[in-house]
């Protein structure tokens, strides 16, 4: 681990704490004593970066008594070598971005050249369970359970490390970067596609991920290694207090009430990899930590979908930290279609790129792969974005083909599954090759029987 000046305090924050301080800036050689001064910022960008990676100010936000990085009380650990470790509670400063006080007795620089390891975390919980529950008063290790931020507040679950440091090298005043140990989820778009096309919001339903853990342990004071993710603090097989996580993960969605809003509606998960893109008889594979059934009623019949995170493009995975958000369509006879977003974990600036399952989900998908495919040469890299399995393209909603006035052959290698979606073709228009579950606007199947 590398030591805390290799991040550079801002001359206007530094200023403003060592003002407001009553203890002297400096100690006197031999003594000791004097309490630590602690900062706490909050990473909130969605890209995950090693501790390794150079600091940058802009990833995140000082903890703040007055404003949205609220974060509640915060544990702080202190160890030196084979010393009694010591634990005291903080809370942000009325009035001071950034600097964290005591609620009691403050932790203290053991000498000036000691080295020092700091580990800080927060146990935000809600009666009845949800949430953070440590082991003890002075435990450093505890219990997550996974759901809704108004079952859990795991919206305020963050974590730092710090050290080893020494009074003489380092100054008063420890810099604590904290992360989020958890991911969290949101629906951004839920659609039910009729057999005839049509689409309709769904405001109501329930999502269970089987494979999802609902509970499980960490310790705020595991070993992040550089080059991992500084949010890891998860407890693995072999590591003491270690239990084999609970699984099976609940989400009731509803944003049925007129004052509701998706961003209401957040789960909170543990960090997991989505699984392989294997299907069984058309469905996804249900042993993949990715997949999850809907419940939802449709037109007053309650019904059951099957969807899985597997298989998206260019993402396959939620870290530690990351925000994703959701936009699903459901079909009956046919699993869903997935797409989702990495964004920010504030609201602002989000990134615009989608990750989702290859296919065609929308009319400029639709316009984009008529291009591709009537390009001279075939452009096969910008074609294996719409490819499933490596030569599948596979239709999520009906498409307007009618400026194809001509005959279009797939390549060879190459085969289209429409999920029982119609195209609609210009007059003249043909499409040949290898095609399957493809309609007309008629509802007949594609290509239509001759005369």
């Amino acid at each position: 681990m590398k030591r805390i000046t290799r991040y550079g305090l801002s001359a206007l924050l530094l200023a403003g704490v060592v003002c407001s301080c009553d203890r002297p800036e400096t100690l006197p050689r031999q003594s000791e004593g004097y309490d630590i001064g602690f900062q706490g910022l909050v990473k909130n960008t969605s890209e995950v970066r090693s501790r390794s990676e150079a600091f940058d100010k802009e990833d995140f936000v000082l903890i703040n008594s007055s404003s949205d990085a609220m974060f509640g009380q915060i544990s702080i650990c202190r160890v030196v070598g084979t010393m009694t470790d010591l634990q005291s509670e903080y809370v942000s400063s009325d009035g001071m971005e950034g600097r964290l006080q005591a609620l009691s007795t403050p932790l203290v620089w053991a000498s000036r050249d000691a080295e020092h390891n700091f580990y800080a975390w927060t146990h935000p919980n809600v009666a009845g369970g949800g949430g953070v529950e440590m082991d003890g008063p002075a435990s450093t290790q505890g219990k997550v359970t996974f759901g809704m931020q108004k079952e859990t507040h795991l919206e305020q679950f963050i974590a730092a490390e710090e050290g080893p440091l020494t009074y003489e090298a380092n100054g008063l005043y420890v810099k604590l970067l904290f992360y989020r140990p958890v991911a969290k989820i949101q629906i951004e778009s839920l659609t039910h596609i009729s057999a005839t096309g049509s689409l309709t919001p769904v405001e109501k339903c329930r999502l269970y991920f089987p494979n999802l853990y609902r509970s499980a342990r960490f310790d705020a004071k595991k070993t992040r290694p550089e080059d991992g993710n500084p949010g890891d603090i998860w407890l693995e097989p072999g590591d003491p207090g270690y239990e084999e996580p609970a699984t099976g993960l609940t989400w009731e969605w509803d944003i049925s009430d007129p004052a509701a809003s998706p961003g209401d509606e957040l789960l909170y998960v543990h960090p997991f990899q989505f699984g392989t893109d294997d299907a069984d008889g058309g469905q996804p594979d249900e042993t993949q930590p990715g997949y999850f059934i809907i419940t939802a009623e449709i037109d007053g019949v309650e019904k059951t979908y099957f969807a899985s995170l597997a298989g998206l493009v260019d993402t396959r995975e939620l870290q530690a930290g990351q925000f994703m958000k959701m936009q699903i369509a459901i079909q009956d006879g046919s699993f869903g279609g997935v797409g989702c977003q990495i964004v920010d974990w504030n609201t602002s600036p989000e990134q615009t790129t989608i990750h989702r399952r290859a296919g065609i989900y929308s009319q400029a998908d639709a316009d984009a792969l008529l291009q591709i495919l009537q390009s001279e040469p075939l452009d096969e890299a910008a074609l294996a974005h719409y490819c499933r399995d490596g030569n599948t393209i596979v239709f999520y909603t009906p498409i307007d083909w009618s400026s194809l006035t001509g005959p279009l052959t797939l390549p060879d290698g190459y085969r289209l599954d429409g999920q029982d979606y119609y195209v609609i073709l210009g007059e003249g228009g043909s499409l040949e090759g290898q095609i399957t579950n493809l309609l007309t606007p008629d509802g007949e199947s594609y290509p239509p029987a001759e005369p």
